[in-house]
Order: C-alpha cells, then sequence, then structure tokens
C-alpha cells in the first residue's frame, strides 16, 4: 500500500467535498490534502505533460486535472467455461489551488458491467488509485513544491526531504530521479537573531474591525521555530494563559511572534502553531466564520485561518472534524 496514504486516506460518505460538489451515491471516496500552493498556470499545464509517459489518459477542467488508469481483468465464466475479459478504470482528480487535493473514487463494479466473475476487484481499483497518487507526486511538479514545503516546514535537508518523498511513493511507475543539485532551493527568509529574554512583541492598543481591540503583533524577532504537531490540546484553557488580544480575539500563550502564535480564540479556538493553512475549516463552515489572516515568517505556514466572526459560530463541528491536522477545538459556550 501507498505509504503516503496509509494514515492519511480520508472515507468520505458526505455528497458535498471540498471546492465543489462530487456525486460520490454513498461511494468510497479517498482524499488526501498537501499543504502546498498550485496555482501558477505553468506548474498547472506541465503536469499533464510529465504524466503523459505514464501511460494514463490525461484530461484538464478549469481548475481540475483528471488521470485515468484503464486496466483490463480476464477470468473464466463459471457455466461455459469461456475467457471473458473486462475493461476497468479508476480516475484521480488533481484539485488546483492554495492547497492541492488529490481525489479518487472506487466505482461499483456494476458501473462497468456484469461482470460478477471479477475478484478483488475493491482492493485492484484501490492500489491502482494509488499508484496513479504516487507517480503524480514523484513525478510531477507536485513532487517539487512537497519536497520544498518538507524543507521549510520540518527543517529537513534537501537530501532528506528527496529521501521522504521516495518513502511516500512506492507504487510510482517509472518514477523520476531527484538530486540535491537538480531542485532549486526553497526560498528562505533571513531570520533576525533571537534578542536576549525575548518574550512577545505587543503593540499598542488600536481600534480594529467593530471596535475591537488589538495588542498582539504578528512580527517579532522570536526564533522559536520548534515544530509541534497536532492534536491540539483540548485542556489549554486549564494550562495557558490570556497574553492579549488580536481584533477582539483572545490569544493563549506562549506568544514570541513570528515563530511562535500561541492558540487563538474563545469557542471557535486554533493551535496557530499547528495550523498548515490548508483552508478545509474555511470552506466547511456554513456561517463563514473564518477568513486569511498573514503571519509572514512562521514556519508551519506564512497565513492562518482567522475565527473574526467567532460570534456567528453555530458549533456544527464541521471545520473541526475536518482539518487534516487537527488544529482546531471548538467550545460551546460557557466552556
Amino acid at each position: 500500500m501507498s505509504a503516503l496514504l496509509q494514515d492519511r486516506v480520508w472515507v468520505v460518505l458526505s455528497e458535498i467535498a471540498k471546492r465543489g460538489i462530487y456525486p460520490l451515491h454513498a461511494s468510497r471516496l479517498g482524499l488526501f490534502r498537501m499543504p502546498i500552493d498550485l496555482t501558477d498556470w505553468p506548474d498547472i499545464s506541465s503536469i499533464s505533460t510529465d504524466l503523459k509517459s505514464s501511460g494514463f489518459k490525461m484530461d484538464a477542467y478549469a481548475d481540475r486535472i483528471y488521470a485515468v488508469y484503464k486496466w483490463t481483468e480476464k477470468g473464466p465464466d463459471g457455466l461455459t467455461g469461456e475467457t471473458l475479459t473486462a475493461d476497468l478504470s479508476v480516475t484521480v482528480e488533481i484539485v488546483t489551488g492554495e492547497v492541492v487535493d488529490l481525489i479518487y473514487q472506487i466505482k461499483p463494479l456494476e458501473f462497468f458491467g456484469d461482470y460478477y466473475w471479477v475478484e478483488n476487484y475493491r482492493q485492484k481499483a484501490d492500489h491502482n488509485a494509488k499508484m496513479i497518487i504516487d507517480t503524480i507526486i514523484r513525478n510531477t511538479k507536485i513532487g517539487d513544491k512537497l519536497i520544498a514545503h518538507y524543507q521549510k516546514a520540518e527543517k529537513l535537508s534537501l537530501e532528506n526531504a528527496i529521501k521522504r518523498v521516495e518513502e511516500l511513493t512506492p507504487l510510482a511507475r517509472n518514477p523520476k530521479a531527484r538530486s540535491a543539485t537538480s531542485i532549486p532551493p526553497p526560498k528562505v527568509e533571513a531570520v533576525s537573531p533571537k534578542l536576549p529574554q525575548t518574550t512577545m512583541t505587543v503593540a499598542p492598543q488600536v481600534p480594529a474591525a467593530g471596535g475591537a481591540n488589538t495588542t498582539i503583533s504578528l512580527s517579532g524577532t522570536g526564533t522559536d521555530y520548534s515544530k509541534a504537531e497536532g492534536p491540539i490540546d483540548p485542556d489549554f484553557k486549564s494550562k495557558r494563559q490570556v497574553v492579549g488580544t488580536f481584533q477582539g480575539v483572545k490569544v493563549w500563550g506562549p506568544v514570541d511572534p513570528p515563530g511562535q502564535l500561541g492558540i487563538w480564540g474563545t469557542q471557535v479556538t486554533v493551535d496557530y502553531d499547528i495550523c498548515i493553512a490548508d483552508g478545509a475549516c474555511i470552506e466547511a463552515c456554513p456561517v463563514n466564520v473564518y477568513e486569511w489572516l498573514d503571519t509572514p515568517g512562521h514556519p508551519g505556514s506564512e497565513k492562518k485561518t482567522f475565527m473574526v466572526r467567532e460570534k456567528d459560530c453555530i458549533f456544527c463541528m464541521a471545520c473541526e472534524n475536518v482539518c487534516p491536522p487537527q488544529c482546531v477545538k471548538i467550545f460551546q459556550k460557557g466552556t
């Protein structure tokens, strides 16, 4: 099985998924979301070109690219003994944007015909879909961007980042060879040395949206870039203290910008040191609680989902349930 999807494939039963409507009809849907940006047209158009040699049928529409893999099954007819054939296929959809989704749906065998004699269809379709995904990542610009993400977010060397992508994609067909000299190094922003006993930068109180106050600055000289893993600590309110506000939203320390930003919110809370800005919560929220907030210099991501309309939350838990790194926690009023 593809190591990439071993722990990160989602089974989606809802008829509504990210950025559009996917007609699932209760079928299983595999979805892998990557925190990389794919918005430049030259990068998007290069994907189909890079995959043509892999034997996939390629198609594109708007912001989506489709890779179809076809295979033929053979087996004996149980009554006549005649050898039968079945032409089957599976499609992986690449949804481009500020994050990238790789999606596949295992259609019922009946979709292709009355091929009752085909054995282990679902397992074969699942394996082939993951083979397509591994090939997409290994052989296209998506792989280069994922390597750059690992370098920046996890502080891996270029060699180790390449090795990690190779280990995650063992099913790739005709895998592309990468080396430290074949990939331009990611841009690294200069970080000022940490000053002795620096805690956080506090800006003067200024009026913000809705008359709320802002006392927390997103800039500073903090260099506490230690990697933070999810999920968010559900008991953080008893372990942390409120150190300030941003547009009226409480911020729970420690805060040492730009490298450490703490946990934001009261009812709608997000651990900014875990957040990777994949945008799932923004698109899942039915009442538009969130909007993007730039956080330049933060190692996890240089923008976060800001609960600017926290008071509008209806506690549906949609954002908490879809967050890949599990950095969101919703508290009912009074908790």
